[in-house]
């Protein structure tokens, strides 16, 4: 999910530069590239993995799981041998009942939404299987295969195949079959097929239809010209794209000859074109790429989080590097100190007052709510606690009750630095889990 979204917004924000910078100019084959590059970077580079280097943020208490425990709602610690601390398990009462998260239903419209644009594609190939099935092949000088069929449909083309029906066939030939050869050869077919694939995975974001429509524009505006300097009347050609456009079927999967505004065409054919120097406007998409795969980055610690012993929480010695936000002048709060604070009795006994004091919601019992809870609190020097807050948190209910067994702990033994008892930032994550 995570790769989808950030895909989606990607493809946003560099389509959004192209519409901005480059729609409305007339050198087609560079506005293809530009937003086919949009598609690849769309699906490549939210799955590219950076990360960039920030000071490791000292907890020394690992994090602390609490789990529904079933009949008599005992509490019992257990400590894994791997080093991290899992406490507090209780079982949950009664049968078990079935429930959906918001995140699973999210995923599960995702998935259908995903279905249905593979199932219109399907249909889509179907009716293309069935006109090269019927109707009498030819072959022209490219080596394309021509079906021609009967009744009255606006011709197209896919891959090497040019579908057209015979009245079309016998009458208008030649511009026809010049259009759809450019396409052919121009390798329109593979764009459609790399934007059918960045559309099933963005079903949702209306801005992947925009970049279809601008792309398939382009196409036509460059079988347009290839028709143009192959030496055919400009006037009649027009004419030809207005009396196709009445045809009674579009197949949606090919190049359509009539597939494009033909107002916006035919001005196209008699604008003045672009000065080449206004490519250079493209080079502004390269530092929002940039931008984009900083924003994606995920943040390394210089070192690791120390983790926790069985019996006793690690002390760790750092360099200070007393980089804090003030209180007042004299008093700061330190992220990095020499002796970190610590509950009284150590590692065992904070985990003990944890776990006969905090009390799962009944509310995030039925709503089957779970998982993690970050407590962000200021130790002062004299071991009580200050700004404790919620950092982050998957539901309000667990977030108020971690909130609230950290307000109501003991004094702590304050942190140190250079043997001077400091105040100091703490974070302390509490896993909730249903069983």
């Amino acid at each position: 999910m995570e790769y989808i979204i950030k895909s989606a917004l990607l493809l946003t924000l560099l389509y959004g530069c192209f519409a901005l910078l480059l729609s409305r100019e007339t050198f087609h084959r560079f506005n293809r590239i530009a937003l086919l590059s949009v598609l690849i970077a769309a699906l490549v580079l939210p799955a590219v993995k950076l990360s960039f280097h920030k000071p490791a943020f000292l907890s020394p208490i690992a994090p602390i799981e609490y789990v529904m425990q079933p009949e008599d709602k005992a509490v019992e610690a257990k400590t894994k041998a791997a080093g991290t601390l899992q406490t507090a398990t209780f079982k949950e009462a009664g049968n078990p009942t079935f429930s959906i998260t918001i995140k699973q239903a999210v995923w599960m419209l995702y998935l259908i939404g995903v279905l249905v644009s593979i199932g219109i594609f399907c249909i889509q190939l179907f009716r293309f299987w069935q006109d090269i099935k019927g109707g009498v092949r030819t072959k022209d000088e490219w080596g394309n295969t021509i079906v021609i069929h009967g009744g009255n449909f606006a011709p197209y083309s896919f891959f090497h195949y040019i579908i057209i029906n015979a009245a079309d066939y016998e009458q208008l030939r030649e511009p026809i079959l010049t259009h759809e050869q450019a396409h052919i050869r121009m390798g329109h077919s593979w764009d459609l097929m790399l934007l059918q694939l960045v559309t099933v995975l963005q079903w949702f974001n209306p801005f992947v239809y925009l970049l279809g429509r601008n792309l398939k524009a382009v196409h036509e505006y460059e079988a347009d010209c290839a028709v143009l300097n192959f030496g055919i009347d400009a006037k009649q050609y027009q004419l030809l794209l207005v009396t196709k456009a009445v045809g009674n079927r579009l197949q949606t999967i090919g190049n359509n000859l009539s597939h494009h505004s033909l107002k916006k065409r035919i001005k196209m054919m008699y604008q003045k074109k672009s000065n080449r120097w206004m490519m250079l406007k493209a080079l502004f998409i390269i530092p929002v790429a940039c931008f984009a795969l900083y924003t994606f980055a995920n943040p390394k610690a210089d070192s690791p989080i120390p983790q926790v012993k069985k019996t006793a929480v690690t002390q760790q010695k750092k360099t200070v590097a007393a980089q804090a936000k003030k209180v007042t002048s004299d008093d700061k709060i330190y992220d990095i100190v020499d002796v970190n604070a610590g509950f009284p009795g150590g590692d065992e006994a904070c985990i003990k007052w944890l776990e006969d004091n905090l009390k799962y919601p009944q509310d995030a019992i039925g709503k089957r709510l779970q998982g993690r809870v970050i407590v962000e609190l200021v130790i002062n020097k004299d071991g009580s606690f200050a700004e404790v807050r919620a950092l982050r948190g998957p539901a309000k209910e667990l977030c108020d009750e971690a909130v609230r067994v950290v307000k109501e702990m003991p004094k702590w033994n304050p942190a140190k630095v250079k043997g001077e008892v400091v105040r100091s930032s703490f974070r302390l994550p509490i896993n909730f889990r249903l069983q």
